[in-house]
């Protein structure tokens, strides 16, 4: 059995369609991946994001400094922070430009314990538009300048809202609200048809032309919660680091009762203020992550091989340490080879409103401000040595993490 992915420029994203009479939903039961691009894609989770990028735009090598996900740039803000949540980042320099590549345990590891109407929920409230029906996520790529780095970051958008005059909009903005600080949507990406399938190693990537681009300012996040913490949480300031790093303008927030989401139980914000605000209220924070993140590019470029593993297991320690052989290349041969060439030459002018889908099928045979640039590490711990962590010898499976086969 081989996989196929297949790439979908311009790309667009699920349709906001709330119910007038809400149907009663049926909790999450499903399986899902913990890393949706490693699953499909477990050799170079980035890669499809990265041939999208030069396809749209090929001056794109001489303009980025940093090329990550929101994960990974989530994962060293929450450090920064000092919240204790694990994780592991692939770090490598391809010319000039350093990409963050997140890691789990397996390229197939799954959420455990699962609950809740987090995939039901915009299953029953979001639909694929005719151009590209049967996709599943939709991730986009945006570029914005922090901390003095030109920073592109691929994350994943849950949809957008549609304006029923010229197509897409977002809800009024608020008296005093602000234009997120993002320069330029690069692209968009949507896989279609999840599968917890094991991927194979000679998954195909395939290029071909569907959707139509959709503007940043349409883009939600969402997320449901149970009616019971309606007035006991604050739900959007849990999101707001997450928003700011993807710089996602809009959030819906739903709540349910035993799976009924009333319509007025269904708040649809501009969040734009939300996000500029809590860039404000944390400066110093973010100037810890931009002094975090300068170091990293001054310690990979001196790497062998320029790359290295961070890795944060323990409160207030970040290791970093040298990667161990086989952990695989952040690009195949082929595509390192064309961002080389591109990287070469001299940089073009601006890109606007560029997107992609993909879609994965299975035959039998997915701006902050410049901040303080201090390095204000807030107890940062820096543990420069080899540890191994492959327990897989597999040499078909170039994920190289702590996996089951």
């Amino acid at each position: 059995m081989s996989q196929n992915l297949t790439n979908l420029p311009p790309g667009k994203p699920p349709r906001w369609t709330p119910h007038k009479f809400p149907p009663t939903l049926q909790e999450d039961n499903g399986q899902y991946f913990r890393d949706k691009n490693a699953a499909r894609y477990p050799k170079h989770p980035m890669e499809p994001a990265v041939i999208a990028s030069l396809d749209t735009d090929p001056t794109l090598p001489t303009k980025t400094n940093i090329m990550a996900c929101g994960s990974t740039l989530g994962n060293l803000l929450r450090f920064v922070r000092s919240q204790d949540k694990t994780f592991r980042i692939m770090v490598e320099k391809v010319n000039n430009t350093v990409f963050l590549i997140r890691r789990e345990n397996s390229p197939t590891e799954l959420i455990e314990g699962v609950r809740g109407y987090g995939h039901s929920f915009p299953e029953a409230y979001t639909t694929w538009d005719a151009d590209v029906k049967g996709s599943a996520t939709h991730q986009r790529i945006i570029r914005y300048k922090f901390g003095g780095l030109d920073i592109v970051v691929r994350f994943e958008a849950d949809g957008y809202i549609k304006d029923p005059k010229n197509g897409s909009v977002h809800p009024t903005p608020s008296k005093g609200s602000i234009q997120p600080s993002v320069d330029d949507i690069v692209n968009a990406l949507a896989t279609s048809n999840v599968t917890t399938k094991l991927p194979k190693s000679d998954t195909r990537l395939q290029v071909k032309k569907g959707g139509s681009s959709v503007e940043q300012k349409a883009i939600f996040d969402l997320k449901t919660r149970s009616m019971y913490t309606k007035f006991t949480k604050d739900h959007l300031a849990e999101e707001l680091p997450r928003l700011w790093v993807s710089q996602t303008p809009n959030f819906i927030l739903a709540f349910h009762t035993r799976g009924v989401f009333k319509a007025e139980d269904i708040q649809v914000r501009d969040v734009r203020t939300y996000v500029k605000k809590w860039e404000k209220d944390h400066v110093t924070e973010l100037g810890r992550l931009a002094a975090l993140i300068h170091r990293v590019v001054d310690m990979v470029s001196s790497a062998p091989g320029s790359r290295m593993e961070i890795s944060h297991q323990m409160l207030g320690r970040l290791d970093i340490r040298e990667q161990c052989p086989g952990s695989g290349d952040v690009l195949s041969a082929e595509v390192r080879g064309r961002w080389a060439e591109l990287a070469g030459r001299e940089g073009g002018g601006e890109v606007d409103g560029l997107g992609l889908n993909e879609k994965s099928e299975l035959r039998e045979k997915g701006a902050g401000s410049d901040g303080d640039n201090s390095d204000e590490g807030g107890g940062i711990e820096w543990d420069e040595k080899i540890d191994d962590f492959t327990a897989c010898s597999s040499e078909s499976c170039g994920y190289c993490g702590k996996c089951s086969y």
